[in-house]
């Protein structure tokens, strides 16, 4: 029941391009490789290369109202090569016997940092932050936890994953310096987000 309702704002994955190498959009900041010295990027984008498995919670609204639903999910993140920013991915939502499959293209804004990920179907961008804002994500080798903030539109996905494959050998870690961000959904923030 609550999937059906996630399904209808971020539209069951019923077409996509064909093309499992598709990206199109104008932002200059979305290279698909970093030629930089700083491999920070590269090293971001590697850690998190695999599939990650865990909690969403959806914020959207309907017929002027915010409502939220939640459900388990599976992310995996592929990168085009070993040094590539960007990738294609799915995500895989789970509510009691009902689910749905989302393909998108992700990268990571070589000016922030950020990841933006817009999934095929709905064309719907949401923007992952580790610095940029005031709304606070964590990645490393084992959790990835955070928001990913509507870009074109008003929702907000909160999610708490844990990896299953791919580790790497390393542990880097990306957050905020001053990370205050408890794991988990913090209710009364929703109520703020969904203001604007």
């Amino acid at each position: 029941m609550l999937l059906a309702i996630a399904a209808t704002a971020t539209l069951f994955a019923s077409c996509d391009s064909g093309n499992d190498n598709w990206y199109n959009d104008n932002n200059n900041n979305q290279n698909t490789n970093n030629n930089t010295s700083d491999n920070t990027l590269n090293v971001l984008a590697n850690t998190l290369r695999g599939h990650w498995d865990g909690k969403m919670i959806y914020e959207y609204t309907e017929n002027g109202i915010r409502k939220q639903a939640a459900f388990d999910a599976q992310m995996e993140f592929d990168q085009y090569d070993a040094t590539s920013i960007s990738g294609r991915g799915v995500e895989n939502d789970v509510s009691g016997d009902q689910s749905q499959e989302l393909k998108f293209s992700w990268y990571i804004d070589s000016k922030t940092g950020d990841i933006y990920i817009t999934y095929d179907a709905s064309k719907n961008q949401y923007v992952i932050t580790f610095g940029s804002s005031n709304i606070q994500s964590y990645l490393d080798s084992k959790s990835f936890h955070g928001t990913m903030k509507g870009v074109n539109n008003d929702e907000y996905l909160d999610f708490d994953f844990s990896r299953y494959t791919y580790a790497k050998g390393y542990t880097p870690t990306f957050t905020r310096a001053a990370m205050t961000r408890a794991m988990g959904v913090i209710m009364e923030n929703k109520i703020v987000k969904g203001r604007r």
